[in-house]
């Protein structure tokens, strides 16, 4: 078995691994593999390390300002037992105010300071009263004072009032106030834009599905197909357009309750047999047609190539003629749907109305 002899001295100190094999070197017996939470002494001995306690936070840049502004203003500052309304610190500091005057509620609290600051402190009184009233717009808004509906209380001098105002089809407000006399606040609340916009019976906005494309010969038409939780909505404009104009009204006749109904509609509106579905090119009788099926793999009608060619129906960059247009995203947003063609809003539905 093998004998480890004692160590009797540390004092030199601690050995790197890259020496542990190096018997030769003359402080090799005077080592100590790991010497953690001790400190070698000149003696050979060894003595437990110190222990350590926070004394304060390393300012991280200069020092900054705390300042209390009261009211009353002749109220009493105490910031860390010393009547004082402004100190110098340092980042992160911890303080202590207590501010106190005759006649009403003394207030104190801890605050740690990180930026320069200046903290307005009300002392609510102990016998002022005051009435505090606010006047919505419209009239027949709701009021909510410090969390039950009414349009005015009294309160003590200094005291904070948490009011909201709201009514349906406008946008809440909330905020506080401090009372320091007999006062009347008017409120006026603005429409919420999203609360007027209905769909009514298509239901809720839930996606754009695309843009297609169908004509005449003659004509050539984008319509945007829009999808609604109880169906879908086709918006027809000149294939010229990238978008509707400001003026354009939404056709409540172009909504239906499946995709393909639509589609349907929309061919049967111009008197063409072009469909937006998938266009096949092959060969019938040595002429490239160009033949439209519907969802189900049914056949619905062509259009040989030539006549394409010269009716200039629209093609991909490839060549090909297309029957849905790429470069549109919409977006949801609420009850708006935001429409981008090749990363530009181009057209926003906002309800029937489009308004």
């Amino acid at each position: 078995m093998s004998i480890k002899p004692t160590r009797m001295q540390f004092n030199g100190g601690e050995l790197s691994p890259w020496l542990q094999g190096r018997t030769d070197i003359a402080k090799y017996d005077k080592t100590a593999k790991l010497c953690r939470n001790f400190i070698p002494l000149v003696e050979g001995s060894l003595k437990r390390r110190g222990g350590t306690h926070f004394v304060a936070q390393t300012p991280l840049d200069d020092d900054i300002l705390f300042q209390i502004i009261p009211t009353p203003p002749e109220a009493k500052v105490l910031i860390n037992g010393v009547e004082r309304s402004s100190i110098t610190v340092a980042r992160g500091d911890k303080l202590y105010y207590e501010v106190s005057c005759e006649g009403y509620s003394s207030v104190s609290a801890n605050y740690v300071v990180l930026e320069d600051t200046k903290l307005e402190v009300f002392l609510v009184s102990k016998s002022e009263l005051f009435t505090f009233t606010l006047q919505p717009n419209p009239a027949d808004a709701t009021v909510v004072l410090n969390g039950y509906q009414r349009n005015s209380v009294r309160v003590l001098k200094n005291s904070t009032v948490e009011y909201q105002v709201y009514k349906d089809g406008y946008i809440l407000q909330k905020n506080s106030v401090v009372v320091q006399n007999n006062q009347t606040l008017q409120v006026k609340l603005e429409l919420d834009e999203q609360a007027l916009i209905d769909y009514g019976d298509w239901g809720t906005l839930e996606k754009f599905v695309g843009c297609i494309v169908f004509g005449s010969e003659d004509y050539f038409y984008r319509s945007f197909v829009i999808k609604f939780s109880k169906g879908y909505l086709g918006v027809i404009i000149n294939y010229a357009q990238i978008a509707p104009d400001e003026n354009y009204v939404v056709d409540d006749t172009l909504f239906f309750e499946s995709n393909y109904d639509l589609y349907n509609a929309i061919v049967k509106l111009m008197g063409t047999y072009y469909t937006p579905c998938v266009a096949v090119r092959g060969a019938a009788d040595d002429v490239v047609v160009v033949w439209y099926y519907n969802e189900n793999n049914e056949f619905i009608g062509g259009i040989d190539w030539l006549t394409a060619e010269l009716a200039g129906w629209p093609k991909d960059e490839d060549g090909n003629f297309i029957t849905e247009i790429k470069d549109y995203v919409g977006v949801v947003s609420g009850n708006v749907l935001k429409l981008y063609y090749q990363g530009n809003l181009v057209w926003e539905l906002k309800g029937k109305s489009n308004v």
